[in-house]
């Protein structure tokens, strides 16, 4: 029983300024290592938030489903004016999705957002779906693939149309020039 050995007693622990200064040394170790890292650039990659879809995006997909669905009439049109009432609201910040097609009508009227002709057709477009959501009109299977066709049509071009609108906005606002109806 002679392997069992007693423990040693407490080790002094070194103090005064030797202790200090290799606590000083591994203190600024650690801040020069944290600095450094904040100070490298970012990784290409990595950490980097992917942007979401844009309203075009969104909205030519939600065109794809509602062609694909075979819905009835009535549906078919509440959902096709809905995406492109939300497509307004985000590509071109109009509140639409929340009113009725002649206040909204008469907005867009007032502004510069779109040309005439995507005024007039988005129009005819809200008209139609109001006249099938709210007065009972049916029309046939050849009239609702021609409004799918025509807000397929008003979304893809009116994105160029504010890009161009907002590209004019910036000019008319450096220069004091007044607004130019794009076509």
């Amino acid at each position: 029983m002679e392997d069992i050995r007693d423990i040693k007693g407490v080790v002094p622990v070194p103090h005064g300024w030797l202790w200090l200064a290799v606590l000083g040394v591994l203190l600024g170790l650690v801040l020069g290592v944290v600095w450094w890292r904040k100070r490298q650039p970012a990784v290409p990659g990595s950490a980097q938030p992917t942007p979401g879809p844009s309203p075009l995006e969104i909205a030519l997909a939600a065109l794809h489903r509602l062609r694909e669905a075979r819905l009835p009439v009535e549906e078919f049109y509440t959902q096709l004016s809905g995406i492109v009432r939300r497509y307004l609201e985000d590509q071109l910040q109009l509140r639409a999705p929340e009113r009725t097609t002649e206040e909204f009508l008469s907005e867009l009227a007032q502004g510069s957002r779109l040309s005439d002709d995507h005024k007039n057709l988005l129009g005819a477009f809200l008209q139609e779906a109001d006249l099938v959501k709210f007065a009972r009109h049916r029309p046939g299977q050849a009239d609702m693939g021609r409004a799918l066709a025509a807000a397929e049509r008003f979304v893809r071009e009116s994105v160029g149309q504010a890009a161009r609108l907002a590209v004019a906005d910036g000019d008319r606002a450096e220069t004091g020039a007044t607004p130019v109806q794009l076509q």
